[in-house]
């Protein structure tokens, strides 16, 4: 009797409780001013930055290849270059007796990213590759994978990332059929490379993929820098898209009446970028060679360019304010006026250093957060980058985590297996920032609110 007594009484305040509550909105809103706890702002801890190497990229299994070269005035010349191996539609594959060429052309889908001049005209040129790329080697971008000096295709064309293509179905057996595709690049490829390669070759090469990759060895598309014009730009590929291929189109003598298509694609398990960049007489390598001056900018690059390093040397000193929690930190990057001639990176990425030197993620993601919950997205409206680093902060200044060193470095926004802690391969686009340093016209700051525990 007694235990439903105090059932009943307990289901009575419940009720009293929920029925009060007429505006759900505003629970937690009204406060009495004496117990409210007020958080204080400080935005004056130092932050000494600098512009260091990026490491090297690995360049095998992309989700996007990138292909360009661009002269930045900033960062000077960048070059990248994509080795694709093809795939065999089905074994012992046949082209017929007596097949003749109509026309051939590589086909490369547009990723999602052009970072450069809109206005140039990259002159786009194939090569065959004289070495076989396997599954079993680690490429990265600083790997270099000999060519044929032969071009076995070229075109020189603006990037445009929305403008669909309009082009020529071939359906056997009955009237072709045209279609728009997706914003893709279209290289011919010469009568010679393919007759003599695939047409006329080795019947044999044909029988398997083992086969035929260490017959073909593969393509390398590049940009002709000579015929390039204005400061150019490196685009993005979606070469693991079905939408990109080799399409060989062909007849035979017995069927002239119709044409045959056959589409190789590409297999990124056995394909791999190389990308180079100069920054000999730029503010880059003045940085490089003086890690330890302070700048008024800090320069931040993917594809194996350079990051920035972050360091926070005074934050132990808030222990002198007594026992505080905190209750949010942010780090406000901008980005330095005037430098935006390309667009920023669209997201840029923080994280931190064991005592090993080895990268991990700072606690804010580490303790079960999304990566979204970090930020770095870039606000095109306020030209800023913003990092959540409350938990980060929190540990260092309890001392359950030993500050080493921080970075910022540029990612791919769109990656489907979200934020990487190893640098990127699938994004092009670069930012200057404002460093820490008071002479910045855009100076990144730290900004921390704190409440005083009794």
């Amino acid at each position: 009797m007694k235990l439903f007594k105090r059932d009943l009484l307990t289901l009575l305040i419940s009720l009293f409780i929920l029925g009060s509550c007429q505006n759900p909105d505003g629970i937690g809103l009204e406060v009495d001013p004496e117990n409210a706890i007020e958080g204080k702002l400080v935005d004056t801890l130092s932050i000494i930055s600098s512009t260091v190497k990026e490491d090297s990229v690995f360049t095998q299994s992309l989700t996007k290849y990138p292909v360009g070269y661009i002269n930045d005035p900033a960062f000077g010349p960048s070059a990248a270059s994509s080795s694709l191996s093809l795939t065999l539609p089905s074994e012992n594959l046949k082209f017929g007796s007596n097949a003749i060429l109509d026309s051939a052309v590589l086909v490369l889908k547009y990723a999602d990213e052009y970072a450069g001049d809109i206005n140039s005209n990259l002159a786009f040129q194939v090569n065959q590759l004289a070495t076989t790329l396997n599954s079993t080697s680690s490429y990265f971008n600083t790997a270099q994978h000999p060519a044929s000096q032969n071009v076995v295709g070229s075109k020189t064309a603006k990037v445009n990332l929305k403008d669909s293509v309009t082009v020529i179905d071939i359906v056997k057996g009955k009237p072709d059929v045209s279609k728009k595709n997706a914003p893709q690049l279209r290289i011919p490829i010469t009568e010679a490379f393919i007759s003599g390669n695939f047409l006329n070759g080795d019947s044999l090469a044909f029988k398997n993929n083992t086969v035929f990759n260490e017959y073909i060895k593969g393509l390398q598309i590049s940009v002709n820098r000579t015929g390039t014009s204005g400061l150019g730009g490196i685009a993005l590929f979606d070469v693991a898209n079905s939408d990109s291929r080799l399409e060989i189109y062909y007849k035979n003598q017995n069927t002239v009446i119709d044409t045959n298509v056959v589409s190789f694609s590409f297999n990124t398990q056995f394909s791999a970028a190389t990308v180079t960049h100069n920054y000999s007489g730029t503010s880059v390598e003045t940085q490089l060679a003086n890690p330890n001056t302070r700048y008024s900018v800090n320069y931040i690059q993917p594809l194996g360019g350079v990051k920035t390093r972050l360091e926070f040397p005074y934050v132990r000193n808030l222990q002198s304010l007594g026992n505080i929690i905190i209750n949010k930190a942010e780090l406000i990057v901008q980005v330095e006026p005037g430098t935006d001639i390309f667009s920023p990176s669209p997201r840029l990425y923080l994280y931190r250093t064991d005592i090993a030197g080895q990268r991990q993620p700072i606690p804010d993601v580490s303790l079960g957060l999304s990566d979204l919950s970090l930020g770095g997205f870039y606000d095109s409206t306020k030209k800023q980058y913003k990092f959540a680093l409350t938990a980060y902060l929190q540990d260092i200044l309890s001392g359950r985590l030993i500050q080493y060193d921080t970075f910022i470095t540029a990612i791919d926004p769109r990656s489907s297996a979200g934020a990487s802690l190893f640098p990127s391969a699938t994004t092009a686009s670069r930012v200057i920032i404002g460093s820490g340093s008071e002479t910045s016209t855009a100076k990144m700051t730290l900004n921390i609110i704190y409440t005083k525990v009794n």
